[in-house]
């Protein structure tokens, strides 16, 4: 039954196919969209402000917000060409993104010579994914215009490499600079590629050389130069001009990037090892990056595509076009640098930062489980059987609808204003509560209400809400006894009940 389903997939005409995906896709974004019933990440309400500021053409107010402003922007003219809200400009705009990564995805994919059945390989494993559709892809994040452009970017690269055209090499650039533009760290994909894949090539001539590194570098030469120049000859200007480049192109970048390893080794050093052992406060840190690091691979990649591709080097690796896959290899070795290079620098390293790698070890568990699938012995049938199966069970999770607790704050937000008939003022603790409740945009570092009772014992709140974290449990407590003029009277919690938003109405 299975081989015979696979063998219709194999006849199947690949353009058909090809689009079928695509659709596919688009679907599942939309439906990923719905089932969240407007829940936000707390990062999204800084590219919803700047959307909005966008529609009102103030370009200051915008980069007040934050000094990277190309999502936001995306999605303002979105709202002004659709007149959709702002925030299903967004989701319209997620949609078209995700689309946009499936299909440069899938184009990876036949440049290293796979086939109709690779594509489903790489659709279930892709749709299944518990972090990027599942987590992720629901968010309206910078991370999936940075996916599309940069998966496009290497479709054209790629393309180049193989055809040597100025076009492909003019849109690597193009692409990868918009990249940029959604997320800072894909500026070392477009500094470090072109010259890493020259150590790949064999008998490569000084000509040839300087041919393939000016093609590729044409685009990003001029606009160096044109920042030069206008750095050079207008005084009021500098790097600090340019935004998040200057966390590039800085004169301090390895103290930048150092400053808090040394700093958080002393202290190692001197409160945890102690003098015999202090020396080693450094490696011990470097490991734990280590031990983070492949945390982080296994949780965006999941499980099953990480075994995948790493069995597809340990058993074959023969099957997928030499050059393409020096390209993936040197790309996958880039965005591992990329994310070494973060969580050094601010000890911290988000899952999302290592999806650019998730990407490419996609590719190749696609191949490793298609050739899986044309096995005939009968532990390798059972073995694609079981994979295929918690593959299907993964995608199923993704598209149920979320549990009750899931837009606990959205429900805490629309409780209080049900009940405040009089519209009297209301305290909301964090900038997400504010959007939900359709309040003006207050940047992040608001007051925080506990500090707002030191300062200010009788304050003008009707309703207070106050949202409570995991780290922060006695915070309730804590607030009880310092708010004698309010009394609790509501809680939210999440799905796991680990947060939970409570609710203080004053008593006159």
């Amino acid at each position: 039954m299975i081989d015979k389903w696979l063998n219709k997939i194999d006849r199947l005409d690949s353009n058909i196919f090809y689009w079928l995906i695509i659709a596919s896709s688009i679907l599942l974004a939309a439906w990923m969209q719905y089932i969240q019933h407007g829940w936000i990440n707390p990062d999204s309400v800084l590219y919803l402000e700047q959307a909005r500021l966008f529609s009102l053409n103030d370009w200051q107010g915008i980069l007040a917000v934050y000094e990277w402003p190309l999502y936001g922007i995306s999605i303002g003219a979105i709202h002004q060409l659709t007149q959709l809200s702002v925030g299903a400009s967004a989701q319209l705009l997620n949609m078209l993104f995700f689309s946009m990564a499936t299909a440069s995805f899938l184009q990876l994919i036949k440049l290293a010579v796979g086939n109709n059945r690779t594509w489903l390989m790489a659709t279930l494993l892709l749709f299944s994914s518990q972090y990027i559709v599942g987590d992720i892809l629901e968010m309206l994040m910078r991370d999936e215009g940075f996916w599309a452009f940069y998966l496009t970017a290497l479709v054209f690269y790629i393309r180049f490499s193989q055809q040597s055209k100025m076009k492909d090499a003019l849109l690597w650039q193009l692409c990868i600079i918009v990249a940029t533009l959604f997320r800072i760290e894909a500026i070392l994909f477009l500094l470090l590629l072109p010259v890493s894949h020259l150590f790949t090539q064999a008998n490569v001539s000084i000509k040839q050389a300087t041919q393939h590194l000016l093609s590729t570098y044409s685009v990003s030469l001029f606009l160096g130069v044109v920042i030069a120049i206008t750095v050079l000859t207008q005084s009021q200007l500098s790097m600090l001009s340019f935004g998040r480049l200057n966390e590039i192109f800085t004169n301090n970048l390895y103290q930048q990037l150092t400053q808090k390893l040394f700093t958080r080794a002393d202290l190692m050093s001197t409160l945890v090892l102690g003098n015999y052992l202090g020396e080693f406060a450094i490696p011990g840190l470097l490991l734990t990056f280590v031990y983070a690091l492949g945390s982080k691979v296994l949780t965006s990649t999941g499980l099953i595509g990480t075994a995948l591709a790493f069995y597809y080097f340990k058993k074959t690796s023969q099957n997928i076009e030499q050059g393409v896959k020096n390209i993936l290899l040197i790309v996958g070795c880039i965005a591992l640098f990329i994310a070494a290079l973060i969580i050094i620098k601010v000890f911290v390293l988000s899952s999302r930062y290592v999806v650019a790698l998730a990407w490419m070890l996609l590719i190749f568990a696609s191949f490793y489980l298609s050739i899986l699938s044309l096995n005939r012995n009968k532990g390798a049938r059972i073995t694609f059987i079981i994979l295929c199966a918690i593959l299907g069970l993964g995608l199923i999770k993704n598209i149920l609808p979320k549990r009750d607790g899931y837009n606990f704050q959205q429900a805490a937000v629309a409780w209080v204003q049900i009940e405040n008939t009089q519209n009297k003022q209301v305290y909301y603790d964090n900038a997400r509560h504010r959007y939900y409740a359709n309040e003006p945009y207050r940047a992040r570092n608001i007051l925080k209400y506990s500090q707002l009772v030191i300062n200010n014992k009788e304050l003008p709140y009707e309703y207070i809400i106050i949202n409570i974290k995991k780290s922060d449990s006695n915070k309730p407590d804590m607030l009880n006894k310092q708010i004698h003029n309010y009394r609790e009277v509501k809680r939210f919690y999440s799905t796991s009940r680990k947060k939970y938003c409570v609710i203080y109405l004053k008593q006159n």
